[in-house]
């Protein structure tokens, strides 16, 4: 059922959303709430990037990659290195394919690349790995997460169904990045460290900090939190 915020509520999630996605600069943002997102947490959505600089700067390197891969697929001899070959081999192996082997496809396949043991790409200081850089030399949970978004999207993905999600892995007690991808009416989630694909209803341990994708950037709140301000303002109103 679904369950409807009352005026309080609504104050406090946007106050709390514009807070969590860095946006309180003066900058004018188009800001929505949804009540049953990503994990079935609360979110709030802003069409303003200018608080992830380091995303901005991977996005403004997809042409580069794009320019590689499309060498690469007219003469092999182009291609850049052997990882590249392999990847866009991939590509044209699942071209043909129903989404939802491209989606597995794509998740085992690029889960064999060389994983960072320490994974420094994840916290919101590092640097966002250049996906050119992530084909020859691997990267963190993040660097994965962003090659498969790239990569479903080459494959028909709308762009606009996927994100890259940082969450806390609340079981390992770490920053892990995700890709989420919305399929015929369900949220599936693609992990660097789980070759199968999930819905994220079936997911507890990953509590999302915020995700993102070339247009929008979305922060996470517990329903608890919703629960706990309503109860909050009923107690007031007695």
């Amino acid at each position: 059922m679904r369950h409807v915020m009352n005026q309080t509520s609504l104050f406090a999630l946007l106050a709390a959303g514009v807070l969590l996605i860095g946006l309180s600069n003066g900058v004018s943002v188009q800001a929505e709430v949804t009540e049953k997102g990503l994990f079935g947490m609360v979110e709030i959505s802003s069409d303003n990037l200018d608080a992830l600089p380091r995303w901005q700067k991977v996005m403004e390197s997809f042409p580069k990659l794009a320019a590689a891969a499309k060498a690469c697929d007219a003469k092999i001899e182009d291609c850049k290195s052997q990882q590249m070959t392999l990847w866009r081999t991939k590509i044209a192996e699942l071209e043909r394919e129903d989404k939802r082997i491209q989606m597995h496809g794509i998740n085992r396949f690029l889960n064999g690349w060389k994983h960072n043991a320490s994974d420094p790409g994840n916290g919101s200081d590092a640097e966002w790995i250049a996906p050119l850089e992530f084909i020859s030399n691997g990267g963190g949970s993040r660097d994965f997460s962003v090659m498969k978004y790239i990569s479903l999207k080459e494959l028909g993905f709308d762009p606009d169904t996927m994100r890259i999600v940082i969450a806390n892995d609340v079981l390992r007690n770490e920053t892990h990045g995700l890709l989420s991808v919305e399929l015929r009416g369900k949220r599936y989630i693609l992990d660097s460290i789980n070759n199968t694909i999930l819905d994220d209803h079936h997911i507890n341990y990953y509590l999302p900090l915020y995700s993102v994708n070339e247009t929008t950037r979305w922060a996470h709140i517990p329903q608890d939190y919703l629960i706990a301000q309503e109860a909050s303002g009923s107690e007031k109103n007695d």
